[in-house]
């Protein structure tokens, strides 16, 4: 059985399917690993450290015939005649919006799992790619708003003067919400969050935050506003008006990590604006390490989708796709 890691750096992405500390495993376990070169390099992951933990390196030709495919993104379509029936590909479909692609994808008789569709049960959290690159986004976007900001965060008392903590408002409380509350907190500012689910609020104030009902009505006087309210697969919910954005002081710093949470016709100018969905690939090795883990921990629960498999598996069923021609359930 041989798996394939996929180089999506040629899509712009940053991030690998697969470290070489998951190749370790992969080894381990007895499969045979190709990588395609370079697969790691924007991640911090040179092609001789997959070759030193067991892996071979080749061209995307020789890693997409493997059995097992790995990657971060869906596939493009030039990779669709590269495919046989029986092989899987295990990715993030999330970002794959293509309908008449999709159905060219089932046509190959490929199988295909969407990591994206991982239940939210206690018994996936392992497995849960959203979830951990939700953290590293929501790390990164608090720490970006921290560095573009033209004051210190924290309360400073000095011979020279008093300077004031920072307010911080953050609207959306799921992984990355949290986060970049958490990472404000601990650098000092004073966060004020909300969400519309009813446990964010035990949830927000676990990590330092205040929960707030009504966090427009809080934008006097801050300094950050980071919007995190997004949900794979679904519409971006417009949150903040341009009206909102009026409360703001002057140099604050706004950051919209779904790029749909905030109004963004006729943006204040005395204001830093920052939208970006993929805080990520920013910090890529991290988020490499996360991911490549989450699909180790689901490739092993199910056996590597071999005759073990239980695909009667409430996860498993969520996850996949397609497989044999079939489209959940659905004949090609």
């Amino acid at each position: 059985m041989k798996i394939g890691v996929v180089n999506n750096c040629l899509k712009g992405e940053t991030r690998v399917a697969a470290t070489p500390q998951a190749v370790q495993k992969y080894v381990h376990d007895g499969f045979e690993v190709v990588v395609e070169k370079c697969a790691g390099k924007q991640s911090g992951f040179e092609d001789e450290a997959y070759v030193k933990e067991g892996a071979t390196l080749s061209d995307r030709h020789g890693v997409l015939g493997a059995d097992i495919l790995l990657s971060v993104l869906p596939p493009k379509k030039s990779d669709l005649s590269s495919f046989k029936a029986g092989q899987w590909l295990v990715c993030d479909m999330s970002s794959f919006e293509d309908k008449a692609q999709m159905q060219d994808l089932v046509m190959t008789d490929i199988g295909v799992i969407d990591l994206s569709k991982m239940p939210r049960i206690s018994r996936a959290q392992t497995m849960d790619v959203l979830s951990s690159q939700a953290l590293i986004a929501g790390y990164k976007a608090a720490t970006k708003a921290l560095d573009m900001l033209q004051t210190t965060a924290p309360l400073l008392m000095t011979s020279a003067g008093t300077l004031a903590p920072v307010k911080a408002v953050v609207i959306g409380a799921g992984a990355a919400g949290l986060q970049a509350i958490s990472v404000l907190k601990r650098m000092g500012a004073n966060v004020v969050a909300t969400d519309i689910r009813q446990d964010s609020k035990t949830e927000i104030e676990s990590v330092g935050g205040k929960f707030v009902s009504d966090a427009l009505a809080e934008l006097e006087g801050a300094s950050v506003l980071i919007t995190a309210a997004f949900s794979a697969g679904k519409k971006t919910p417009l949150l903040v008006k341009k009206e909102d954005l009026q409360k703001l002081p002057s140099s604050a710093v706004v950051i919209d990590m779904a790029d749909g949470n905030i109004e963004q016709e006729s943006m204040r100018s005395d204001i830093l604006f920052l939208k970006n969905r993929h805080f990520e690939r920013e910090l890529s090795k991290s988020a490499s390490i996360l991911f490549a883990n989450n699909v180790y921990a689901f490739l092993k629960t199910f056996d590597f989708l071999g005759k073990e498999a239980n695909f009667e598996d409430e996860i498993l069923r969520a996850v996949l796709i397609c497989s044999d021609g079939f489209l959940r359930g659905k004949i090609k």
